[in-house]
């Protein structure tokens, strides 16, 4: 095993600038602007422990192709390692150091599973791309425990299955400011092994901060909350698209998604998958917001096992047998814009529509306990 070994440094001689270029960095140099470090890996190890002061690292436009040197002795070369304990108040701020003379964009290119991992401080990363599409490419920021990672106008371009441009659990936590983009250019047509969602479990928090004028986008991906999880959106627009077997918004096992202000776009590619899906003690708040479902899938909205999803409004734009269903002591409450189709409450489950803008073209079905109030009548089962 690697031992990790870092540079404690003087407290009073600790630079809070640090500079980095993969080009004209050489390894030995101060991480000053004349002399910039080559790795990210070097610039890390000129921080003290703890940090007391915020301090900046300055990455020169261009590709990274790996974190640090390849013996592994000071950072991985495939997995950028973020640990360090911080004074209250104080971060690290990865930020792009433009010269005005048509500078490119930071990439993130190294090649291994995951992208990065912090336990520990409170990282922030502006204008930076994660990854460039390689299926070697999986999952982008893991953040646990006392980790804070700051996301700001970045993108992700990454390949998987099921797995996580973003993932806090262990009750870490991760902010995002301005436009996040997940591979969104895949709202029309995605290739296999192109899925990279947002993931909240074991009390982990994905959540939006104080700027209400950003946009989120996941071209190929979902929410995902589970075990207490917690992800809550505030920004101006969301954009979610799914070409795989997985809801849009999964739910279940005490997760929570919070929707303030928000205007959400959810299309499920996959007929038999569900734009939104609760189980297992799941929750969804939705204030203030509009949420548009688009696609043609057997249901829109489902909710099992006693979960609960209450909302303003919402809007089928698509072809959905189901409007929505609910079972086992579930309970929705809110509006529907336009035509619904199917309504079903079973097993205790109760759906309350407090407006239908269109027309209620499907049987409205209740069993077993089930209650379905709609804005003219109740619907008991017998």
């Amino acid at each position: 095993m690697p031992t990790f070994a870092f540079a404690q440094g003087s407290r009073r001689d600790a630079p809070t600038d640090i500079h980095v270029d993969a080009k004209r960095g050489k390894a030995g140099s101060k991480g000053t602007e004349r002399q910039p470090v080559r790795t990210l890996a070097a610039a890390l190890t000129l921080l003290p422990d703890p940090v007391l002061r915020t301090t900046r690292i300055h990455l020169a436009p261009g590709t990274y192709g790996e974190t640090g040197d390849d013996d592994g002795e000071s950072m991985p070369s495939g997995t950028l390692h973020l640990m360090r304990r911080m004074r209250p108040g104080v971060h690290v701020d990865f930020v792009v150091h433009r010269s005005g003379k048509g500078d490119g964009d930071v990439v993130f290119d190294w090649h291994d599973h995951t992208h990065a991992i912090a336990t520990e401080g409170e990282w922030r990363f502006r204008g930076i791309r994660f990854g460039s599409f390689r299926k070697d490419q999986r999952r982008g920021i893991d953040v646990r425990g006392p980790g804070h990672v700051v996301l700001q106008d970045v993108s992700f371009r990454l390949r998987s299955q099921s797995d996580a441009a973003v993932w806090a659990r262990y009750g870490g936590r991760v902010t995002l400011e301005g436009d996040v983009l997940v591979n969104e250019h895949l709202h029309d047509a995605a290739d296999d092994e192109s899925f990279s969602g947002f993931l909240a479990t074991e009390h982990g928090i994905i959540e939006y901060g104080s700027d209400r004028d950003g946009a989120l986008e996941l071209g190929n991906g979902s929410l995902s909350v589970r075990t207490y999880g917690i992800i809550r959106l505030g920004c101006q627009r969301a954009r979610i698209t799914c070409w795989t077997k997985s809801n849009n918004l999964t739910i279940n096992n005490g997760g929570r998604i919070d929707v303030r202000n928000t205007t959400v776009t959810l299309c499920a590619k996959v007929k038999n998958n569900t734009p939104i899906g609760l189980e297992h003690d799941g929750h969804i708040l939705a204030e203030d917001a509009v949420i548009h479902i688009e696609g043609a899938n057997d249901s829109a909205i489902a909710l099992q096992k006693a979960s609960t999803f209450t909302c303003n409004d919402i809007d089928l734009r698509g072809e959905f047998e189901y409007s929505i269903w609910a079972s086992s002591g579930s309970m929705f409450v809110g509006r529907f814009l336009g035509n619904v189709a199917k309504v079903k409450a079973s097993t205790g489950a109760g759906i309350h529509i407090e407006k239908i803008g269109g027309e209620l073209r499907g049987p409205v079905e209740a069993r077993s306990g089930g209650v379905v109030s709609l804005p003219d009548r109740t619907v008991r089962s017998k």
